[in-house]
């Protein structure tokens, strides 16, 4: 009785787990030849979108975070995390975005994400949400404000990421290169 039991939890379990949330890898060539790894993980428990490209020393991630409405980058090759508010209006839904990635070929509808960033730091990130805290701990944290068109801010140029779908202009007063 406690192994059909048992039984019946596990697979249970693993129904949840495949219903709520979803990976998707892909392996690409980057602009100069070399590999670039991507993945997406779209957890529908906690409504968040997880985006990571693995390119050697210049790999990027990024969260989606509904519940907070919170967009984060972060550049490990240069130690920064980028924050800004998601603007609901023109973002897609967690729902529209898991669509979009299972596209024949999502890149056709990239979005296409504009940022100034400031030099105002993000003070405590424990009022961000445990998964920007976890992967923006130890860097330094910058807010941004979205905008329409690049917008070089200080003078500085701007930095471009790619993440399968969403192709980000990260401009600022701070060194990104």
């Amino acid at each position: 009785m406690k192994t059909l039991i048992l039984g019946i939890v596990l697979v249970e379990l693993l129904t949840v787990s495949a219903t709520e949330s979803n990976a998707i890898q892909l392996i690409n060539k980057g602009n100069d030849g070399g590999t670039v790894y991507q993945t997406v993980n779209i957890n529908n428990n906690f409504n968040l979108a997880t985006f990571n490209t693995y390119f050697g020393t210049h790999s990027t991630n990024a969260i989606v975070d509904y519940n907070n409405g919170l967009i984060v980058y972060q550049m490990p090759y240069r130690r920064i995390c980028v924050v800004s508010r998601m603007n609901r209006s023109t973002f897609p839904s967690i729902s529209q975005l898991e669509n979009m990635i299972h596209e024949e070929n999502p890149s056709l509808h990239a979005l296409h994400r504009n940022y100034g960033i400031s030099r105002k730091r993000v003070g405590n990130l424990n009022h961000l949400g445990r998964p920007i805290e976890a992967m923006c701990s130890g860097f330094t944290n910058y807010w941004a404000t979205e905008y329409q068109q690049p917008v070089p801010v200080g003078g500085r140029a701007c930095a471009g990421v790619h993440l399968l779908i969403i192709n980000v202009n990260l401009c600022g007063g701070i060194s990104l290169f």
